[in-house]
């Protein structure tokens, strides 16, 4: 399905977003908005403003984390919806690290004093800089039912977890889903029917909004659904390169 081609991109889409992140320790780019763990793919998703981040449910990969985030999870709602015991051992830790004078499990990342120069003032300024988040290279995709939409009424993106949530007629919620790329999944009908029924935000959720209305742009205008082998912009690049 979507595997053969995603697999043809030149480089991952996350590591490029990594390598960009994590600036000072005032503004860590992409604020986190809710964490989950999905049983599915053993993994917790750090749901953020700008993206998705996976981690694998290990100490190391929260290590790698700034201490600044990690202070700031237990904070954030934790959408445990499968009730793991890993995923719940692993938040209760957390809790109990971050307070003063913890610290003794977890060790994340306290950044380094870097030099550089404000390109507004031109003066000499000191920054706090971190290495990019142990996290999983590939984003994990979620089978989705083939034409399951037919029944729709709207879509709309929760306040609280930024998911995009799809109810039908009756108002039953058919799915909940908290990546943007996991539209490459839908069936083409299924993507027209969410082109139709335009995503509803309220202004603290339009950034998340966005993010969806890009990537179902891209399915649609490049045939990107499920069953496809390679999107055209894939097969455009390929005649390109002979």
């Amino acid at each position: 399905m979507v595997k053969s081609w995603r697999t043809k991109l030149p480089v991952s889409p996350t590591a490029l977003v990594q390598k960009q992140r994590y600036v000072n320790k005032e503004k860590c780019s992409g604020r986190i908005i809710s964490w989950f763990y999905e049983a599915e793919f053993k993994l917790f998703p750090l749901k953020r403003s700008d993206g998705v981040q996976y981690l694998k449910p290990r100490l190391k990969y929260f290590n790698s984390l700034p201490i600044c985030e990690v202070n700031e999870l237990p904070t954030k709602p934790l959408i445990n919806r499968s009730d793991n015991g890993i995923a719940d051992s692993i938040a209760k830790i957390i809790r109990i690290e971050v307070r003063p004078g913890k610290h003794e499990k977890l060790k994340p990342q306290q950044g380094k004093i870097i030099k550089d120069v404000d390109l507004v003032t031109q003066k000499v300024i000191w920054r706090y800089n971190f290495k990019p988040v142990r996290s999983v290279p590939k984003i994990p995709l979620k089978l989705i039912p083939y034409n399951c939409l037919n029944d729709l009424k709207w879509c709309y993106v929760d306040v609280y977890t930024g998911e995009a949530v799809i109810e039908d007629k009756s108002g039953k919620v058919i799915m909940k889903f908290f990546d943007a790329v996991n539209l490459v999944n839908f069936s083409k009908s299924d993507q027209k029917m969410l082109k139709c029924r335009e995503i509803m935000y309220t202004d603290e959720c339009r950034e998340q909004a966005l993010q969806y209305k890009r990537v179902l742009y891209v399915c649609l205008k490049n045939g990107i659904c499920v069953g496809s082998s390679l999107p055209k912009i894939g097969r455009k690049r390929l005649k390109d390169k002979d």
